[in-house]
């Protein structure tokens, strides 16, 4: 590894310096933007001031931005604009734009990298242009040759992107998908993956809101599988700590011929890639159907790009039933219907995800199979537990969840049942009583409606009404009919 202090004239100058593909686009608000001019500003009088580290990754001649893009990005757009200013002003510029180095935002996400850098340079410019002329000089003065970052340039992408990892895992880390990402694109070199295959896998990722893969990992897939295991999910929620749950096996790995768990996942990955490939031009006039990568998310992860195709997959998946995005969900069970109706109802909120969770780990083991009577069995095992609770706690989620909320009807941990589970016709039958409250225990605002959906009233059977009395005889031969 080599360590250096670049001065931000070198850094925005350096023309080897290139932002790759994998890069996720520019999404600073104004808000930082007006706050490093601050930072800069303030610490002008104090000399040097360290703008922070920027990782490279030394790469067929290039030196690729492993982290610090979106500073960096920030920094050119400023360089720009203070050359414009200092034209307007009739002074010589510090930076002329055509001394930076020809760089671009990787072509995913062009159009949010535009529209805020857009909106970033509009406000900048407006507090720039609101200085004198000579408060601009010597701003740009101090930006290009005092200001500085500590530039790590590393050989290889593993050991850059395990620096990268080390570094926002530390201060205000990023999201945890993001370190998954960036890991999985390094199992993708590291697996000497075609660059059109990884270029795909990025645009895949970029294609879902960067909300939706938060949540989607955070209320989903993570929870699922700490309480298929037995395990509470964390008080902090999805953690960088957790992102190993979702690390599986490299498929370059020497050792995979001893790892016996990871041959079933490496078989249906080889086994599908053959038949497309074989079948493509079949497949593609509609002769026969695709073949995918039979994703569960209780298994182990393959790692690199069976892994963007597992994001995808559950993303899709979570779409279909509601739990993400704005599906048309008039097809689906009653119980969707009825949580969306309540979307913005927050005492419904905790019970809801339960629900989510339950049903994705249903769908996923067993398709559309009786998806309507699981879908009512878990939204009736849910809301009854939330109607005998005035308010509704993660703590008391997480006991619920594992079957150890016992006398409230949680003392079944449905996901380890359902991870166990081979055929659903039993399990999807099970009756669950309509809550009944002690007289001395308050009911919580929404009890009646609860019940009145998910435990209607069964409407008594009508006596038979004759019109006319009949005699013994007439009686008789009505019997026989």
């Amino acid at each position: 590894m080599k360590v250096e202090l670049w001065p931000i004239r070198r850094l925005l100058t350096e023309q080897a310096l290139r932002i790759p593909d994998y890069q996720r686009p520019y999404r600073w608000q104004p808000r930082s933007v007006l706050q490093l001019i601050d930072d800069v500003r303030a610490f002008a009088p104090h000399g040097a001031y360290r703008l922070g580290t920027v990782i490279l990754h030394e790469n067929d001649g290039h030196l690729d931005v492993v982290d610090g893009q979106q500073r960096f990005v920030t920094l050119v757009m400023l360089a720009a604009l203070l050359d414009d200013l200092a034209f307007q002003d009739a002074r010589p510029s510090h930076l002329a734009t055509d001394e930076l180095a020809h760089h671009t935002v990787g072509q995913f996400g062009l159009s949010d990298s535009a529209r805020a850098l857009s909106v970033n340079a509009a406000q900048a410019r407006e507090l720039l242009a609101s200085w004198t002329a000579d408060e601009r000089e010597a701003f740009a003065q101090f930006v290009f040759d005092g200001c500085e970052v500590v530039v790590l340039s590393l050989p290889r992408i593993d050991e850059a992107f395990q620096m990268f990892d080390a570094q926002n895992t530390r201060g205000r880390p990023l999201d945890p998908t993001d370190l998954l990402k960036a890991y999985h694109l390094r199992e993708m070199e590291s697996d000497a993956v075609p660059r059109a295959t990884t270029l795909q896998m990025v645009a895949l990722w970029e294609s879902i809101k960067p909300a939706e893969i938060s949540t989607l990992f955070a209320e989903l897939l993570h929870p699922i599988r700490c309480w298929a295991s037995g395990r509470p999910v964390p008080e902090g929620g999805f953690r960088v700590s957790d992102v190993d749950q979702f690390k599986g096996v490299r498929q370059g790995d020497p050792d995979n011929e001893h790892y016996a768990w990871a041959r079933p996942m490496l078989y249906a990955k080889n086994f599908t890639e053959d038949f497309t490939q074989e079948n493509a031009a079949l497949v593609r006039f509609g002769a026969i159907a695709p073949v995918a990568y039979p994703h569960q998310v209780l298994q182990p992860i393959i790692n690199g790009e069976t892994f963007f195709t597992f994001v995808a997959h559950y993303h899709r998946l979570a779409t279909r039933y509601g739990m993400l995005g704005d599906a048309d969900l008039h097809d689906r069970p009653h119980p969707i219907g009825w949580f969306e109706q309540h979307r913005r109802d927050r005492r419904y909120a905790l019970v809801r995800r339960l629900f989510d969770a339950l049903l994705l780990l249903y769908v996923d083991r067993f398709g559309d199979l009786l998806v309507d009577d699981a879908a009512r069995l878990f939204a009736r095992l849910v809301l009854a537990y939330r109607a005998q609770h005035w308010a509704v706690r993660r703590s008391m989620v997480n006991r619920f969840a594992l079957g150890q909320a016992v006398g409230d009807g949680g003392d079944v941990n449905l996901f380890a049942e359902l991870r166990d589970t081979l055929r659903p016709h039993a399990l999807v039958r099970r009756a669950v009583p309509k809550p009944v409250l002690p007289a001395n225990v308050r009911a919580f605002g929404g009890y009646d409606d609860i019940v009145a959906a998910f435990w209607p009233a069964i409407p008594a059977p009508r006596e038979r009404e004759d019109a006319d009395p009949i005699d013994g005889a007439d009686a008789r031969e009505e019997a026989q009919r």
